[in-house]
């Protein structure tokens, strides 16, 4: 499936280092994009693609909204669809690191809330291909967790959370935090007194992990 997505691409012929941003429930594929520039230094390429069910009732002319999974009556995901998700998900990023000459041993992963829910089950079935993987206020889900690859412990992780964060309270962050230390990971978690965002440090925090993980010398190691 060929997601519609936006794409940031810095200077040069490339292949570039590249993190694949996916959004949150509600918003649209430009919603992580103007984050690229300060990113890194402005030097990673950044992909982001969107959702594919539209919000019944969002106004599309101003503000589109979109989630990544279809819902039943209960209003949660019908069975399976996580997993037609992912790896719609995971066949978009191998043609797109084709087609926007992506640096394959600097490719990151980042999820923002529901997109974090997917990027956890993204980075832990198949770490090899991630140098990284973000999750910015999200959750852990049971899916996610019964199908960890067993080489998933080498794979660094950044986990922030805000501790006044309305929508996915902060103690799911730290319950995620748990399960993950118990299964040795490799985990770098922090928290913030901020709500449901991404504030000025842990920009700054996250711009100077990925900028360590895609731009440093030993991150081809």
């Amino acid at each position: 499936m060929d997601f519609v997505h936006a794409v940031w691409t810095p200077a040069g012929d490339g292949p570039h280092p590249t993190l694949i941003a996916l959004h949150g429930h509600g918003a649209h594929c430009q919603d992580l994009a103007p984050l690229a520039p300060m990113l890194a230094g402005g030097r990673l390429q950044v992909i982001c693609p969107q959702a594919e069910f539209p919000l019944e009732g969002a106004p599309y002319s101003y503000a589109p909204r979109f989630t990544w999974m279809k819902r039943g009556a209960n209003d949660r995901p019908l069975d399976g669809e996580t997993e037609r998700v992912a790896e719609a998900l995971a066949t978009f990023i191998d043609n797109a690191c084709e087609r926007y000459n992506v640096d394959g041993e600097r490719l990151a992963l980042m999820g923002f809330s529901q997109g974090g829910f997917l990027a956890y089950r993204l980075a832990l079935s198949q770490p090899h291909r991630w140098q990284g993987a973000a999750m910015l206020s999200t959750w852990l889900s049971d899916e996610a967790a019964d199908d960890v690859h067993p080489d998933a412990a080498d794979l660094p992780l950044l986990v922030q959370h805000g501790t006044n964060d309305p929508l996915v309270g902060v103690d799911r962050g730290r319950n995620s935090r748990d399960q993950l230390q118990a299964m040795r990971m490799n985990l770098d978690y922090r928290e913030y007194p901020m709500q449901h965002e991404i504030g000025r440090q842990s920009m700054h925090d996250l711009s100077v992990w990925l900028t360590d993980r895609l731009l440093s010398e030993r991150s081809t190691d």
